[in-house]
């Protein structure tokens, strides 16, 4: 494995956008570089993953996700190569049919040693949606729904769904990698009667199974060596309090920078901001389909007319 020092400073900007149909828009871009050997062992150029997470029913948490990644030359041997472009959609289903039904106790019990919340989730369903391969860029898909006592959580199940994308772009030059990576997703807010009403709470980690160990101690810290920029966007009716300090207001608009961009989402992502947000809610419009339809006819009655013209 190629070895790299750990990057030391990254440009980080996050935003949180909170939208009237009670869903909040986050955008995050992290741009960061760190020495490498050999690069000639950088694995992928480029590559990005769109994931959606629900919950269809108490118990059970469903995945979909489709992606795509551009490897190097030199990431893949020849084998592994040959090895893709025989591979099929009908293949890769046929495989993941002996651990559907399955426990992750008896997948990976013998392998490692698994809480007991985790060994008793069940694959109930899982399948390849989509499998192709043009060298050196694969695109696949993949759908799964899992049931276990640790999605009984309600807390979590309100959360959803969350929809997200992740990009990472990668470009090397001498023995420097610069690494891009972009995150847009989705997730829901609280509504109180007809008010959306967000309190800067985050998702518990002791909620989120495989984080629940995960510590936030000192990470304000750690994220003061970068140069961070935050964002909070509300509607313009907003009635907003309790921010953390060190913003800069611009009509609907908090920015904070810096080493109060790092005390800020300290604050926010361990709890300890004592913030709230509230605004009207308004119902996300429905998609237009008489303006679809009356497009639909413009360009038809175009299509014969100019068909038309060009046979006299």
């Amino acid at each position: 494995m190629p070895e790299f020092e750990p990057p030391e400073n990254a440009d980080i900007d996050i935003t949180l956008e909170l939208l009237s149909d009670a869903r909040c828009h986050v955008t995050v871009s992290v741009v960061t570089q760190f020495e490498m050997e050999e690069l000639g062992n950088l694995p992928i150029t480029n590559g990005n993953v769109n994931l959606e997470i629900s919950s269809p029913s108490s118990g059970q948490l469903k995945f979909d996700a489709t992606g795509s990644v551009t490897f190097t030359e030199a990431a893949l041997a020849q084998e592994e190569f040959m090895m893709l472009n025989m591979m099929n959609v009908g293949m890769i289903n046929s495989e993941l049919s002996q651990i559907e039904g399955k426990y992750f106790s008896e997948i990976l019990g013998e392998v490692v040693e698994l809480p007991p919340e985790a060994a008793d989730i069940k694959i109930e369903r899982i399948s390849c949606t989509k499998f192709s391969w043009s060298e050196p860029t694969l695109e696949a898909g993949l759908t799964a729904t899992l049931s276990g006592s640790v999605f009984e959580n309600e807390e979590l199940r309100d959360k959803l769904p969350i929809e997200f994308t992740l990009n990472i772009n990668l470009t090397a030059e001498d023995n420097t990698v610069v690494m891009e990576l972009t995150f847009d997703g989705y997730f829901k807010l609280p509504r109180v009667g007809n008010n959306v009403q967000w309190d800067f709470e985050a998702p518990e980690m002791e909620n989120i199974p495989g984080l629940e160990n995960l510590s936030l101690e000192n990470l304000g810290e750690l994220l003061k060596q970068y140069d961070i920029d935050f964002t909070l966007k509300v509607p313009s009716d907003a009635s907003v309090s309790g921010l953390p300090p060190g913003c800069f207001q611009e009509g609907n608009t908090y920015t904070w920078s810096d080493d109060n961009a790092a005390d800020a989402l300290d604050l926010v992502l361990t709890g300890k901001v004592q913030g709230n947000v509230t605004y009207g809610y308004k119902p996300p419009a429905e998609f237009p389909w008489l303006v679809v339809g009356a497009l639909v006819v413009v360009v038809v009655v175009v299509v014969v007319v100019a068909v038309a013209l060009r046979r006299r």
